[in-house]
């Protein structure tokens, strides 16, 4: 199940994006949160996973808001396996906690820069990024992650033109230290992370296109492992019963090289090539 760092609900991005005079727009708020977005994902059927049962059902809780100090975003994924052999767990959970904390906001800073003269990409925040990692068995799947994050915007000069239309792009390196039984103790592994919403419309349709990936790079005693998460949703709420953003109806696709950093071989694959139905209400 896709995992989106700190999406941003639309029409916070539309609000920071308005045009009115500075003498019309609303006042900060005075507490601590400044938006707040929590949604329940429902994904009934997939197939196509490898390692696990290759058909199963999701169903996930997320929670994402920016504060006065940073940022967060947390899911915790419960999944029922179809077709398990007897006597194996036919369901099982996974979840992930990360905040971030902003030089921005803590500071009272505004960064803003590029690293090249032709960077597609310009810096807008650097925060302090964290993460914990936790299955069901936490020998067999456990982590925690602390690195660098960066919130990007799209440059006008950059070599992909003009696109400014993402809602946001954010990209954080962490050291990552596995916590399972058997791997040495330490931050002995890299992970990037990037996560980023593209709003599109075809006709009347309001369409999302969001996502990340996961690259843990494998310096460790541990495999590497690629894992990228799409998915394609449509604004149903909006379309049928014109209640915009709320509620979301699509795919996920779910691509997963080297699957739990299990290396891939002819004996025992391990490259997953997935897709499964999902419906999405934020509450």
């Amino acid at each position: 199940m896709a995992s989106l760092l700190c999406a941003a609900p639309l029409h916070a991005q539309d609000a920071a994006q308005s045009t009115e005079p500075a003498a019309s727009e609303p006042a900060p708020p005075d507490g601590f949160f400044i938006w707040t977005d929590t949604s329940v994902s429902l994904l009934p059927y997939g197939y196509g996973f490898e390692v696990d049962p290759r058909e199963q059902s999701t169903l996930t809780i997320e929670h994402a808001h920016a504060s006065k100090i940073g940022d967060f975003f947390g899911f915790v994924d419960f999944t029922k396996f179809h077709g398990a052999p007897s006597g194996s767990d036919t369901e099982t959970f996974y979840g992930e906690l990360g905040p971030r904390f902003s030089v921005n906001k803590i500071f009272d800073k505004q960064i803003s820069f590029h690293l090249f003269s032709w960077s597609a990409f310009e810096v807008k925040d650097v925060l302090l990024a964290t993460q914990y990692e936790r299955g069901e068995d936490p020998d067999v799947t456990e982590a925690a992650l602390v690195g660098i994050g960066f919130d990007l915007d799209l440059r006008e000069n950059g070599f992909l033109g003009g696109l400014g239309k993402f809602n946001y792009v954010q990209l954080n390196f962490y050291g990552r230290a596995e916590m399972t039984e058997g791997t040495r103790d330490g931050f002995r592994d890299m992970q990037v992370t990037m996560v980023a919403s593209y709003p599109f419309k075809v006709g009347r349709a309001d369409w999302l296109l969001d996502g990340y990936f996961d690259w843990v790079v494998g310096f460790g005693s541990e495999e590497w492992s690629y894992h990228l998460n799409p998915q394609l949703t449509v604004d149903l709420g909006a379309l049928v019963w014109e209640v915009p953003k709320k509620f979301y109806a699509g795919v996920e696709i779910d691509l997963w090289w080297n699957k739990y950093q299990i290396p891939d071989s002819a004996a025992f694959n391990t490259n997953q090539q997935a897709v499964s139905l999902l419906f999405k209400y934020h509450f």
